[in-house]
């Protein structure tokens, strides 16, 4: 019930989206984004129309050859004597032949063709796969720009304040001039960062919409924040390396294709073969020889002495040995890249837990007392700026390892084949 009910909201959406030509939900969540660009994107609609062409390929492929109509005319002259009569002296052939086909040959067109076909919608899922992995990753981005903003505003409003208390301090001859021009210095940078954290998001955006395939070109939308990632923990089990492997060489497109595409090179073996064995036609007809109507009838029986396709077979065979070589060489292609993205992950996953518990804590705290001992005259306001930076630059950069741990989930999803891996807090209870 659950799942017919995410389908009839997706199709509810969808069909708003269509019906407003380019416009967008004002909130568009990832789900949201992700059905839209499967629905829209040209490269989606040129996958599917190559399945339809290979559709048609595979129908042509079960067709018989044709019968053959055959008309002749012979004992033609224009002198001599006695004289011509065409009614008479004329000989007038009439018969249809039928190749009649062996081996099975259309069988083995049919099987061919189904294996193009397959290929074609291996391919498919690749293109659907990229696309919906490039707008997961482009969605991130986009809350990264959102978060930085987020933190650059609140680096405005705390020297927002700070500027406060020093216009007050200066009008009551407390404080020199100069701390105050400071402090309006930094303001001023402030506006011009958060300036800077406007377009950035608006890049971002656009770089969203195009990883979608829709070309509006104001993009007038704001993003939903996503669940957080996995903590640290959850991928310190020793077996999540070999469970992740073996669900990416089942589950990854490519393998899938690769796998495709040895089937479709062991197709043409089977037809080379099928060619090898000469067909039969039969014919049968009227022949009109003079003033006798008489039948005809026979057999064409091609004799394979020299030609038997013996190089055509050999082709096909190493064609095989080919695909099976790139096969393998795919599927450790493929274990590599999940290594290499989980341990991305573990390490960004450290590093994220290490910066939360120690140095974003200490530089808040540090930028606190800071402000209170300028407060209370045992500072300097350099002291007090350059506790705000500080606290400014690793509040920023806790937000970009903070993304770049989702970017990495979304690589390790990427690696692995799937949509999502929830089952990481079974594996982790597993192993415990």
């Amino acid at each position: 019930m659950k799942h017919t009910l995410q389908a009839a909201g997706a199709f509810l959406l969808l069909s708003v989206v269509c019906a407003r030509g380019q416009t967008l939900p004002p909130v568009l969540a990832l789900d949201e984004a992700i059905t839209i660009a499967l629905q829209r994107h040209g490269n989606v609609e040129a996958a599917e129309a190559a399945v339809e062409a290979y559709q048609g390929a595979l129908k042509q492929a079960g067709y018989s050859p044709n019968p053959t109509l055959h008309l002749q005319t012979e004992n033609w002259r224009f002198s001599g004597t006695p004289g011509f009569s065409a009614s008479q002296d004329l000989d007038v052939f009439a018969f249809v032949s039928q190749p009649l086909e062996t081996g099975g040959k259309k069988q083995r067109r049919v099987e061919l063709a189904e294996a193009d076909r397959a290929i074609a919608a291996r391919q498919g899922d690749i293109v659907r796969w990229r696309i919906r992995q490039e707008v997961k990753g482009a969605y991130q981005r986009v809350l990264a720009a959102v978060r930085r903003r987020e933190l650059i505003e609140e680096t405005r409003e705390t020297v927002a304040r700070l500027r406060g208390y020093h216009e007050i301090r200066v009008k009551l001859g407390a404080m020199p001039e100069v701390d105050l021009i400071k402090v309006q210095l930094e303001t001023e940078k402030a506006e011009m960062a958060l300036a800077a954290a406007d377009m950035e998001i608006e890049r971002a955006k656009m770089d969203l919409l195009g990883a979608m395939g829709v070309s509006d070109p104001s993009p007038e939308f704001t993003v939903r924040d996503v669940a957080a990632p996995a903590p640290a923990a959850q991928w310190q089990n020793e077996s999540l390396l070999a469970e992740l492997t073996a669900m990416a060489l089942s589950r990854r497109p490519e393998a899938r294709l690769g796998e495709a595409l040895v089937e479709r090179a062991r197709a043409p073996v089977n037809v080379q073969r099928a060619v090898a064995r000469p067909d039969v036609t039969p014919y049968f007809g009227y022949k009109r020889s003079g003033p006798f109507n008489t039948l005809v009838g026979g057999v064409t029986i091609p004799l394979p002495v020299r030609d038997r396709n013996t190089g055509a077979i050999e082709q096909t065979l190493a064609e095989i040995h080919q695909q099976e070589a790139a096969l393998r060489a795919t599927r450790a292609r493929i274990q590599a890249e999940v290594a290499a993205s989980l341990g991305a992950v573990r390490r960004r996953a450290r590093m994220l837990e290490s910066m939360e518990s120690r140095m974003l804590e200490r530089a808040r705290a540090t930028s606190r007392i800071t402000l209170a001992a300028y407060q209370e005259g045992g500072m300097e306001l350099l002291e007090v700026l350059d506790a705000q930076r500080s606290e400014n630059d690793v509040s920023l950069l806790q937000s970009q390892v903070f993304h770049d741990y989702r970017l990495s989930q979304i690589d390790l999803e990427t690696a692995v084949g799937a949509e999502s891996l929830p089952v990481l807090g079974a594996w982790n209870r597993a192993a415990k």
